[in-house]
């Protein structure tokens, strides 16, 4: 399956969830697919993109799902434990995963010599974990994480089809609007 195809669907899918969005082309493709103020883009931050939906996940009562990518978590599988300790049933972790460091010159990644992010994941404590290799095994997978407590994690494989046109990077304006989306519209606004 193509990254943007599911990243279109886990869109659509996750009505007004939070997202979070890996770095680089799933940054990208998430802003190409339908920006929204709830979609958080994580440029520059390799391997922190769960940790962030697992902080996120633990500050409110919604549903966050995380949109990260098999390196990535592999350079931080302290996020699996971490999820896994916690225990938090609103998050879902979505893993695309093309068994490569697409973002540093495509070397192989562990997945893609043996290793199972599901199986890492169940080891660490996420009993809801599956891998999916279609579009219609992806929607099933979303369905059913969107519809039970979590946490769950679904690896997602992927292939790459070429890169979008980089999305614009706004650090800052990224964090206002989606920090403001929390807002409760009975409370004044922050301050600018």
């Amino acid at each position: 399956m193509r990254r943007f195809e599911a990243t279109q669907l886990t869109l659509r899918l996750a009505g007004d969830r939070p997202i979070v969005g890996n770095l680089g082309p799933t940054s990208d493709e998430l802003w190409h697919a339908g920006h929204r103020d709830r979609n958080f883009y994580t440029y520059g931050n390799m391997g922190l993109c769960s940790s962030i939906a697992l902080g996120m996940a633990l500050a409110t009562d919604e549903q966050v799902i995380s949109l990260d990518g098999d390196g990535s978590l592999l350079m931080n599988l302290g996020t699996l434990a971490s999820i896994g300790r916690e225990q938090p049933k609103n998050l879902i972790v979505v893993v695309w995963d093309n068994e490569a460091w697409g973002q540093t010159g495509h070397q192989t990644s562990h997945t893609g010599t043996g290793t199972s992010l599901e199986q890492v994941a169940v080891s660490c404590g996420i009993a809801s974990s599956s891998t999916v290799t279609d579009l219609e095994e992806l929607e099933g997978a979303l369905s059913s994480a969107i519809a039970t407590d979590g946490p769950h994690l679904i690896v997602a494989k992927i292939e790459e089809a070429g890169y979008l046109p980089v999305a614009p990077v706004e650090p800052e304006f990224t964090l206002y609007r989606f920090r403001n989306t929390f807002v409760d519209p009975q409370q004044p606004a922050p301050p600018h």
